[in-house]
């Protein structure tokens, strides 16, 4: 695969073949890691294992009204100075 430095307003930017995008993933707006080694450039995609956490806490939490017991031998409405 082949592809050209382009102009992108006062900057030079890069296109990514739709083939490469595909296969990584990649949409507008990803977070890529760029290193120089020897006379070469390596572009890796940044994983955010933690980008979907707030959403997955927000689904999973319980109402308000449903306290959860962890402690199973001790009723929820019971305080530790009762």
């Amino acid at each position: 695969m082949q592809t050209h430095i382009v102009p992108i307003g006062n900057s030079l930017g890069l296109r990514l073949p739709k083939a490469v995008l595909e296969s990584l993933h990649l949409v507008r707006a990803s977070a890529l890691s760029i290193q120089v080694r020897a006379d070469s450039i390596v572009l890796k995609p940044i994983k955010a294992p933690r980008r979907h956490w707030a959403e997955a806490f927000a689904a999973a939490r319980l109402p308000d009204s449903q306290m959860e017991n962890l402690w199973g031998d001790l009723p929820v409405a019971e305080g530790w100075d009762d």
